[in-house]
């Protein structure tokens, strides 16, 4: 049976919706390298229970909207690191940084990097390929821009034409990426 992935998006929202299931793979998911890094550094089993779940608590009660700049399970192991080491700060003792777990988080953020990079030129190559009026559609709407203000800029006839008009610009290219080969080994990361 195929495990189910979550979107970084769906992980963070799971955490907010208090979803069991989402916070379950999150467990899975991090436990390991959580566990190794309090292991090496002076700590056990319930430590490590005790930072992933002080872990979710964090991103839970943040005031602010997260957004995330790596993928949620790199900012995730980064909140638990700093937990631990803050931890060991309070009980005085000396953290052991391991070049291991820094060539494991340097490795993890240029697959990252290098994913991002894939999924942004396949974006690109079929972003050229969509009529000139949804590029220009789609750099407004990626700029923030209203529908009023991209009505006006584009001389579109009505706000209803423009909502319907950036709906089928949008459907267009995300048709055109998923018919490509490369969609679903970059959907999910490589």
């Amino acid at each position: 049976m195929r495990k189910v992935r979550y979107s970084d998006k769906q992980l963070i929202e799971g955490i907010y919706n208090r979803d069991s299931k989402v916070i379950r793979y999150i467990m899975d998911v991090v436990w390991v390298p959580v566990k190794d890094f309090i292991y090496k550094n002076s700590g056990n089993k319930q430590d490590a229970i005790q930072i992933i779940e002080e872990g979710i608590l964090a991103i839970y009660t943040k005031s602010d909207k997260l957004e995330l700049t790596s993928s949620f399970t790199t900012y995730f192991f980064a909140i638990c690191k700093n937990m631990w080491l803050n931890e060991l700060r309070k009980r005085k003792k000396s953290p052991v940084l391991t070049s291991e777990f820094g060539n494991l988080l340097q490795e993890n953020e240029i697959a990252e990097k290098q994913l991002y990079e894939k999924r942004r030129l396949l974006y690109l190559k079929y972003f050229q390929k969509i009529s000139k009026v949804c590029q220009s559609l789609l750099r407004l709407m990626a700029k923030g821009f209203s529908n009023e203000e991209i009505m006006a800029e584009l001389a579109f006839s009505s706000i209803q034409y423009t909502k319907n008009r950036k709906s089928m610009c949008n459907t267009k290219l995300i048709e055109l990426i998923k018919e490509d080969p490369q969609y679903k080994d970059l959907k999910y990361g490589l």
